[in-house]
């Protein structure tokens, strides 16, 4: 069992700025680096004394699924999740991670960061959870 850590949680908004907003002012949150994508807002925000662990507020995919098909259900593949809610964690077991997924016949998508260094996958739990992995070191 490989030894994961929560990286962040992920929502997503149909305004980034408003909802930054609202975090930073009602609960304290204060930005933290966060990549530049092209397409589409984002921004990552933690609470003062928590550095590992972030909220990603991403802004929505006019073009995925709506948001009423849940998680996992038909329409929502994992390909989406990158853009929609997730939880992420961190590995250092990258390639054994994503290797005992794909042996438990887990359906999966993985990409890049723009950095070209993260390397992600992203799947659903059986419950139909949205889950993304990065291979940090932890």
């Amino acid at each position: 069992m490989a030894t994961l850590q929560l990286n962040h949680i992920a929502r997503e908004t149909d305004d980034v700025r408003r909802l930054a907003a609202f975090y930073e002012e009602v609960l304290g949150f204060e930005r933290a680096a966060s990549p530049t994508y092209s397409g589409f807002q984002v921004a990552w925000l933690r609470l003062p004394g928590t550095p590992g662990v972030a909220l990603h507020l991403i802004e929505r995919n006019p073009a995925a699924a709506p948001t009423a098909v849940g998680p996992g259900a038909a329409g929502a593949p994992p390909a989406q999740l990158p853009r929609r809610h997730h939880l992420a964690f961190s590995v250092a077991d990258y390639d054994g991670f994503l290797a005992g997924l794909k042996a438990r016949g887990t359906d999966v998508f993985e990409k890049t960061q723009p950095d070209g260094t993260t390397r992600q996958v992203f799947f659903f739990d059986p419950d139909g959870i949205g889950h993304g992995l990065a291979n940090m070191e932890i």
